[in-house]
Order: C-alpha cells, then sequence, then structure tokens
C-alpha cells in the first residue's frame, strides 16, 4: 500500500525498501506523509535492531529491540532514554527505569501471572491467581488493603470483597451475563439481556424500572424511564445518530459528513451549529445560530496553535518537542508558561503579566509523580501522602513567617476502602462514618454536634438530622428526583415536566387538619432549548424571560421592572451606549473580554486580567490578590470613610 485516503478527503503516502537484517528480510516503510503536511522519515538499521523516525520539524524518536522483536530502549523527542529488560525464555517484561531515572520491577508466578509490581519509591502491589481460571483472587494495593474475588463453577465473577469485608454478589444466566447485583446492603439489582447480548431492562432496588430497545440493526432506538418517559432515536443508512426526540415531542437532529463527524446541529427550537473541518476531521470553524463564527487553526502535526473568537481575538499556543503546552498567550498579551519533567508532569507555572511582570509556581514532584511541594512568591506547601496515594497532610507557610512559626497544617485519615474518616485544622477535627455502600451516614463537628444522613436504595439521600433534631427528609419519584422536602414546619413538593425540567415548586406550612397552607407556589414555563421563558410566583407575580437565539439572556420583566442586556460577539455585556451603537450595526467589541465600563462603573485591570479597581457613584472598591489569584482584600471607600475586608484561605 502506498497511499489511503479518509472518507474526510486526507491523503496518506507511504514509500517502501527492502531491508535485509540479522533476523529477518522484509519490506519496511521508509517515509510517511500526508496532504494537511504531516512528515516522516523512518531509518532502519536492522544490524543493531533500530529505528529512528524524523519529522519535518527535525524531531527524531528512536527504538531498539532484541532479538526476539521486543522494545529494550526508547529515546523520545527530548533525547530521554527509557529501558526496559525482558525474561530470556518467558519473553515477560522484569523490569523498566523511566525517563526520570525511576526503576520498576514485575514478579510473575510459574504460569507467566503478574503477582508483584515495584514503583521507583519501592511500594509494592501484589495478586493471587485462581489456580484454574487464571483470574485475580486477590488484590492487594500498596498500603495492605485487599480485595478479594470468587469465582463460580463456570469461571463467572460470584463476589468481590473490598478491605472492609463488604461483599458485592453476582449471578448470571446461561449465557454468563450478569442477571442479578447484590450489593453489602442486601439490595438486589435485575439485568434482563437481549439474544445479542445487549441489555434490554434493569431494575434497581427500589423496584424502578429502565428499559432499552433496539432496532433489527442492533442499534439503540428507545429507552424508557421508570416514569414511562421515552426518548427515541434514528440513524442514517451509515449507522450515524441523525435525530433524537425527547418524550415530549421535541426533537435534536445531526448532520454528519461522509466520515460521520458532526458538521450540522439542530436545536428542538429551529436554532443552527455548524462546524467546518479540514480532512483529518479537526474543526476549523464553529458558526452559531447567528452566524458568529470561532476559529481554529493547527500545524502540520495536529496541535492547535491558534484559537480566534468571535470578536476576531486571538488566543496562541506553543509547544515543545513532546507536544507539551509550553505557553499560551491571550489577546491582551498576559501569557502563562508551563515546564514538565521527564514523566510529562508540569514542574513550574509561569504567569506572565501584560507589562513584563511574573507570577512564578514551582511544583516539586517525587518519583511517581505525586505532587509534594508547592512554591509560590508568598507560601512553600508541602504534601504527604500514604502509600495508596492519598493525601495525609497539607502543610503551608509563609515565606515570611516569623523564624519558628508554626505552619498552617491540615491532616486526612482514611479507612481501608478509601472513605475520608477525619479532616484536621486549627479549628478542630472533623469525623465522617461511612454504610457498607460507602455513603457518609455520620459527620461529627468540632463542637461534637452530629450531622446524620439515612439513605434507601442503593445510596439515595432519605433524611438529615442534627442530633436527634430531624433537619430535612427527602421523598423521591421513581427515578430518584426530590419531589418533597420537609423542613422543620416548611414542606416544599416538586412537579417535573416529562423531560426532568421542574415546572412547579410549592411550599406549605402549618400544616392544619389535612390540608396544608400554601406558602410560596412557583411555576416555571421553558422553551424548547430548555431557556427559562416564565416564572409565576404566588407573592411576587410573572416574570418573563427573553433571549437571543444563542441563549443569551436579553430581557427580563415582570410587574415592577423590566430589565435588559446586550452583548458582542463574544458574549461579553455592552453598557448601553456600546449596545446603541451595537444595534446601529457598529459592531460594539469589548476588548481581550474585559469590562471597562458598565452601568456607571467603572473597571480597572492589573497587568493578569485581575480586578483590581471598580469606581462608581456610590464610591470605589480596590482589589488585592495573592500570588495565587484569590482575592484577599476589598477596600471600600466611600468619601473619607475607608473599610477593609480580608479574606484568608486555608492550605
Amino acid at each position: 500500500m502506498t497511499m489511503h485516503r479518509e472518507p474526510g478527503g486526507e491523503r496518506y503516502y507511504y514509500t517502501w525498501a527492502w531491508f535485509e537484517g540479522p533476523d529477518d528480510a522484509a519490506w519496511r516503510v521508509t517515509g510517511h506523509h500526508t496532504d494537511s503536511g504531516e512528515q516522516y522519515r523512518l531509518d532502519w538499521n536492522l544490524a543493531e535492531r533500530s529505528l529512528c523516525v524524523t519529522d519535518s520539524l527535525g524531531r527524531t524518536r528512536c527504538h531498539w529491540w532484541d532479538a526476539q522483536g521486543l522494545v529494550t530502549a526508547y529515546r523520545d523527542e527530548a533525547g530521554q532514554m527509557t529501558t526496559f529488560r525482558w525474561s530470556d525464555e518467558e519473553r515477560l517484561l522484569l523490569g523498566m527505569t523511566d525517563a526520570q531515572g525511576g526503576k520498576w520491577r514485575y514478579v510473575y508466578d510459574r504460569l507467566g501471572h503478574l503477582t508483584e509490581t515495584h514503583d521507583p519509591l519501592g511500594r509494592v502491589e501484589q495478586t493471587q491467581w485462581h489456580p484454574v481460571w487464571h483470574q485475580p483472587e486477590t488484590e492487594v494495593d500498596a498500603a495492605g488493603a485487599a480485595w478479594r474475588y470468587e469465582y463460580d463453577e463456570r469461571g463467572n465473577l460470584q463476589a468481590v470483597s473490598d478491605p472492609l469485608h463488604q461483599r458485592t454478589v453476582y449471578g448470571y444466566d446461561r449465557h454468563g451475563q450478569v442477571v442479578r447485583i447484590t450489593d453489602a446492603r442486601g439490595g438486589d439489582k435485575y439485568l434482563q439481556w437481549n439474544e445479542d447480548g445487549q441489555l434490554m431492562r434493569h431494575t434497581d432496588c427500589s423496584g424502578s424500572q429502565t428499559a432499552w430497545f433496539y432496532d433489527e440493526r442492533t442499534r439503540l432506538e428507545r429507552v424508557t424511564d421508570a416514569e414511562s418517559n421515552s426518548t427515541r432515536y434514528s440513524y442514517d443508512g451509515n449507522g450515524h445518530l441523525t435525530e433524537v426526540m425527547f418524550a415530549d415531542g421535541r426533537t435534536e437532529r445531526y448532520q454528519p459528513d461522509a466520515a460521520g463527524r458532526l458538521v450540522k446541529y439542530t436545536s428542538p427550537a429551529g436554532q443552527i451549529t455548524r462546524w467546518q473541518r479540514d480532512g483529518q476531521g479537526r474543526v476549523r470553524r464553529q458558526t452559531d445560530a447567528t452566524g458568529r463564527r470561532t476559529a481554529y487553526e493547527y500545524d502540520a502535526y495536529g496541535r492547535l496553535t491558534t484559537l480566534t473568537n468571535e470578536n476576531g481575538e486571538s488566543y496562541r499556543f506553543r509547544y515543545d518537542v513532546l507536544d507539551r503546552v509550553t505557553e499560551q498567550t491571550d489577546p491582551g498579551g498576559s501569557r502563562r508558561a508551563y515546564g514538565y519533567n521527564a514523566l510529562n508532569a508540569v514542574t513550574a507555572v509561569i504567569y506572565g503579566g501584560e507589562r513584563g511582570g511574573e507570577i512564578r509556581h514551582g511544583l516539586e514532584r517525587d518519583a511517581a509523580g505525586r505532587l509534594t511541594v508547592k512554591i509560590t512568591p508568598e507560601t512553600r506547601t508541602e504534601y504527604r501522602y500514604d502509600a495508596a496515594d492519598r493525601l495525609l497532610e497539607i502543610r503551608r507557610r509563609q515565606h515570611d513567617a516569623a523564624e519558628g512559626g508554626e505552619p498552617e497544617v491540615i491532616r486526612f485519615s482514611y479507612d481501608s476502602a478509601g472513605n475520608l474518616l477525619s479532616e484536621e485544622t486549627a479549628q478542630g477535627v472533623l469525623q465522617n462514618r461511612y454504610d457498607v455502600q460507602g455513603n457518609r451516614t455520620e459527620t461529627q463537628m468540632p463542637d461534637g454536634r452530629t450531622l446524620r444522613y439515612l439513605y434507601y436504595g442503593s445510596g439515595h439521600l432519605q433524611q438529615i438530622n442534627l442530633g436527634r433534631d430531624v433537619i430535612s427528609e427527602f421523598t423521591r419519584d421513581h427515578l430518584h428526583r426530590e419531589v418533597q422536602r420537609s423542613q422543620g414546619r416548611l414542606d416544599t413538593r416538586r412537579m417535573y415536566d416529562r423531560t426532568g425540567r421542574l415546572t412547579r415548586k410549592l411550599t406549605c406550612k402549618g400544616m392544619r387538619g389535612v390540608v396544608p397552607e400554601t406558602f410560596i407556589d412557583r411555576e416555571y414555563a421553558y422553551s424548547g432549548q430548555d431557556e427559562l421563558l416564565k416564572k409565576r410566583h404566588s407573592r411576587q407575580g410573572v416574570t418573563d424571560y427573553f433571549y437571543d437565539t444563542t441563549g443569551r439572556i436579553t430581557a427580563c420583566r415582570n410587574e415592577a421592572y423590566l430589565d435588559s442586556w446586550q452583548y458582542d460577539a463574544a458574549a461579553n455585556l455592552l453598557d448601553r451606549r456600546q449596545g446603541e451603537t451595537a444595534q446601529a450595526g457598529a459592531g460594539s467589541v469589548v476588548p481581550f473580554n474585559r469590562i471597562t465600563s458598565y452601568r456607571g462603573l467603572h473597571y480597572r485591570y492589573d497587568e493578569y486580567g485581575r480586578v483590581v479597581e471598580k469606581r462608581g457613584r456610590n464610591g470605589t472598591q480596590h482589589y488585592r490578590w495573592d500570588a495565587e489569584h484569590r482575592l484577599t482584600e476589598v477596600a471600600v471607600i466611600r468619601g473619607s470613610t475607608v473599610r477593609r475586608y480580608g479574606y484568608v484561605y486555608d492550605a
């Protein structure tokens, strides 16, 4: 084969040459290129058992193999080596040294089953295998927690026990398909399959059923939920999804190209979104229902280099030789740069300002890739884990803290199944308990009070208690959606339409006899695109909402007020004068997605794009941010009065 063409039109070309080596003789590919400019040269050295591939950017990666064809070394485009060690007879991988020098070791039993994995930190994961079915019988993680598996006489998985000895049991039909699952609480789920092995019916622990129906070509045709609402699916002759009809009759339509890739979507309200793709299927342009366009540019190797928004402003991306993003620049000139280690984990993030400033975050990692230290211009934060990679401790210290000052510390503990048991801070300890299904049943707060949670079925919240007092109780429908909630003397009922949208919320109080007293009644109506059109409130009257064709709210009206909003092409709010200009056809734009003036308020930003000042008739507010872009202070100035509000974050 010297050329093949994808359905989208992209052509792939190959050149060949005859090679004779110590192990074999064969035709091998020596060159490969595509219509879009991707190009590779393949250099074979069969005497050394090596292959080096060089692309048109000058990047080269090489593989070496042994006489059995097993890869023994790999050098990536950055010159980093990964080596592999194999057993002579069984051809089993015995060890690997990664690009950072971390050593992995693998141990097998006499049948070739992997029984131990040793990672670069010296941690060991173990597996014991069933002597007949050659399936895992026991798996022990690096922390010593064990999962156990039982099998029936046909080799089907019959039961799984977790480290807390909580057991899930499986039942099968004569075809080996799961038909019953019994959870650790004793609840049963039932599954029914058709002759093609497709799921037809699922009955949960509460008896709620969901049914699936298929056409003669085994394509999903209809799904009917436990409330008897059906969603239907239609396809073209090639099996591509073309239509979804919801239970209320609304329809979404999809149009694929010859390769089956989506190029047109029509919403239930008739709004059309289009995608223009290149020969490799990459989106080049997206056009919304109003004609606004977002454009994407790629290099020859499929890497996104430029994204141009609806305002014509461009975001740019740069990559290293391993295709990792090294820098992204926004239209205003702010940039974010990234550094990586040999295992492709991020080790540095540099926030570059428009005026040349920089905020650097250093990230240190252990041999397993876990974040162990984060250093910012203001703080040093250390992270400690257990053998199962669960976070045990966060320890943060300010660089300018007094010598000997205590760092801020947060500690966590877990059970052997990984459930969070406690969280300890300077303010006290939160402690949790769980049921056999992993649902949290109790949280004891630092002051000694206890929140309790009750569930039904497979874990649906039914009641919340504080001590002996019932805080809230929930009633649910067959889809386990909340339909009623009690909170003291208040009772709230919820109603939904056939597609799950909330249509009414009725809050009652003061139960008198059988009929409750209505406190607040709310009704909701929606558009075909799920936009809230009308809210009817028993006390506040009717509120109407209006939208443009792409779902952005443009007006809100009720008996007391009318408000409206206008946007630029990239969905930034426009001030009224800008909006009038846009309506006149001048096409107002908010540069760099930063609103500087809106309804009498004026905003100022720092070089990193953070709001530092808001000024209006009622005064001025100044904002301060830390090196992690978190708000730390707001100064409110009214005349000669200054009030300051500070914000402090935990580690």
